[in-house]
């Protein structure tokens, strides 16, 4: 099929926590959406100690995530952020990308407990990549009889991990 092989190519959310340490969001069920966003922008700050990745991170989240943070009003009725790169200041990263993806992952378990993944920070250049048969690409063409067309494909064979302790940090 058309998945990935997780077990050649890491996904960083479930990584080891020696790589992508697991930093929880502690919420009440109480808690209004603007105080899980409160929430969620104090601990990005607070554990962007705990990243030892190189460069300035990139922070990926989900659509509805990045909205939740930036409706945050003040007492006065006004915007907090008025722009996506205000926040990214905020949270110390250099920039904040949506991942649709994201929006369909299904809670994880860890030793602590359930989950559910509000964004990634992570510099991509810390992930390292590696290939067998030093990235040979191989090329195939077909004819598909059932399709009257010619088809081609190209694939080459990967694999991808996080190799230095705490490079990302999953919120």
């Amino acid at each position: 099929g058309d998945k990935i092989k997780e077990d050649c190519i890491r996904p960083v959310y479930t990584d080891d926590k020696l790589y992508s340490p697991k930093v929880a969001i502690t919420v009440a069920d109480g808690d209004t959406a603007q105080t899980k966003a409160e929430k969620l922008i104090d601990t990005i700050i607070t554990s962007r100690k705990l990243y030892k990745g190189v460069g300035s991170p990139t922070f990926w989240t989900t659509d509805d995530v990045l909205s939740s943070m930036l409706i945050l009003k003040d007492k006065t009725g006004n915007y907090i952020y008025k722009s996506v790169s205000d926040l990214a200041t905020t949270l110390r990263v250099s920039e904040i990308v949506t991942v649709e993806p994201m929006e369909t992952l299904k809670p994880r378990t860890a030793d602590d407990g359930t989950y559910t993944i509000a964004g990634i920070m992570i510099n991509p250049s810390d992930y390292t990549y590696g290939s067998k048969g030093a990235g040979k690409i191989k090329a195939f063409e077909d004819f598909d009889i059932d399709f009257n067309q010619e088809k081609h494909l190209m694939e080459t064979r990967l694999c991808g991990t996080l190799t230095k302790p705490s490079s990302a940090l999953v919120f």
